[in-house]
């Protein structure tokens, strides 16, 4: 797979990977390891099977800062493209899309809102959001009545009955006719009269005189946010999209909401994981990562009992349809995890620079950092993100001095930066790269 990686693309990866330790958007791939027999489960008995079929699952993954939530969620968004699925990604936080207020988990959902798209199309991130969906729609709906046998009625006639068809019986009509609006006015190149759709769609602003003009007679507001929800879902099968993902990334812990706020999540959440058993959220799945699964079952009030009912059951490859995910449960040993990972980040470093490491150096710079890390797996630090963050520092010292040889105190300086790293050799700021005319390390 390497093979495919492009210099340009590598160093985006490193550069994200080793200032921040978060996966880029594209290209964890690279360097993904312990996910594979978790992605194969839920493959074969989710996104093949029963998600097909007009089934809907709601699923709970747990892992602490740092220990690969975001690169597991990325993961099941590749899955779902894979398949054919509409993704959207939402990164939740206090400010912007705080759970308890669910008219803004509706905005982070259809904001976020993706198709599947190229490397390229994700990276430059122009096609993210319902309003370059419905472009895509258009096009789409265009194109294959363009391609269809001559009808009675010419083009335009049959695009706007079948826009009328696919927004026709939506549960929330202000929705229907938002969207019906935003692509009836592609029809007619009017894009401000589509870009007015858009923002109502989009939480940005609701124009009474305009949006009034086109039947939409209120906002989208919390009491009609699960109906919009339903309402984009039942779009979704009309359009005969295969289904919908929904990966909610909770950034930061419940203990900054008051009493009231935890209750409205808590009672949210239970009322998401019940819309996964009916008919109205037909082919959709919904993944909540969060740090620790405590804030959302430790409580004594009924909010706290009845959702700690419904995501107590523990999913593993011998109870797939378990609830909640525990990524340190999925993953093989700390130590041996991490190795396997940091073997990849070297071929994607070379990459990235056009360069080739000294082998036996670069082997022993990673298993002294997997050593070094693995230590931490079992406290509140986020050892996985550590050490991302250190092979990438290493192999920096590694390609300024090839003469460099790893040991454990350069290991501990990188692995925990508050220690001073050991003094380098006279190569450092010498960069000594050669251009690669085929992989190197191809046997890894």
């Amino acid at each position: 797979m390497i093979d495919t990686l492009t210099s340009r693309q590598a160093r985006h990866i490193i550069e994200v990977v080793g200032s921040t330790g978060t996966p880029p958007e594209w290209g964890f791939q690279f360097f993904s390891a312990g996910l594979d027999d978790t992605l194969r489960v839920l493959e074969e008995d989710y996104f093949r099977t029963f998600l097909r079929d007009g089934g809907a699952s709601f699923k709970v993954v747990v892992g602490a800062y740092g220990g690969g939530k975001t690169h597991f969620l990325y993961s099941i968004r590749e899955l779902a493209w894979k398949h054919d699925f509409l993704v959207s990604y939402c990164a939740l936080s206090q400010d912007s899309s705080p759970f308890y207020r669910l008219e803004k988990i509706y905005r982070a959902v259809v904001t976020h809102l993706m198709r599947p798209l190229s490397p390229d199309e994700l990276l430059q991130g122009g096609e993210r959001g319902i309003g370059p969906f419905l472009r895509h729609v258009h096009a789409t709906l265009v194109e294959a009545l363009a391609a269809e046998e001559a009808q009675e009625g010419g083009l335009d006639q049959r695009l706007q009955a079948v826009i009328a068809d696919v927004t026709r019986g939506l549960e929330n009509p202000n929705f229907g006719r938002a969207v019906r609006g935003a692509l009836e006015a592609l029809s007619r190149d009017d894009l401000d009269t589509f870009d007015q759709m858009v923002q109502y769609l989009t939480l940005d602003g609701y124009d009474r005189v305009r949006h009034g003009a086109a039947g939409i007679l209120q906002p989208i507001e919390r009491g009609q946010a699960f109906a919009t929800l339903r309402s984009l879902v039942t779009l979704l099968r009309h359009l005969r999209f295969r289904g919908l993902v929904i990966l909610f990334d909770e950034a930061e812990q419940a203990g900054a909401m008051t009493s009231k706020q935890k209750e409205m999540m808590l009672a949210n959440l239970r009322e998401l994981v019940d819309q996964c058993g009916t008919s109205a959220f037909a082919s959709v799945m919904i993944f909540y990562a969060v740090p620790t699964e405590q804030f959302l079952v430790e409580g004594r009030s009924p909010a706290y009992e009845a959702l700690r009912q419904r995501i107590q059951s523990v999913f593993d490859f011998t109870n797939p349809t378990g609830v909640t995910l525990r990524l340190e449960r999925m993953t093989q040993a700390p130590e041996t995890l991490l190795r396997e990972i940091g073997n990849k980040m070297i071929r994607v470093y070379q990459r990235a620079y056009s360069c080739q490491l000294p082998r036996e150096p670069a082997d022993r710079l990673v298993d002294l950092l997997a050593q070094e890390a693995s230590q931490l797996a079992f406290g509140d630090i986020g050892y996985k993100r550590l050490f991302v963050q250190a092979v990438v520092k290493g192999l920096h010292h590694l390609r300024a001095d090839p003469a460099l040889e790893p040991d454990q105190a350069l290991a501990e300086s990188l692995v925990l930066p508050h220690r001073e790293p050991p003094a380098l050799g006279p190569g450092i700021g010498k960069t000594q790269a050669i251009e690669l005319d085929e992989d190197p390390w191809e046997d890894l």
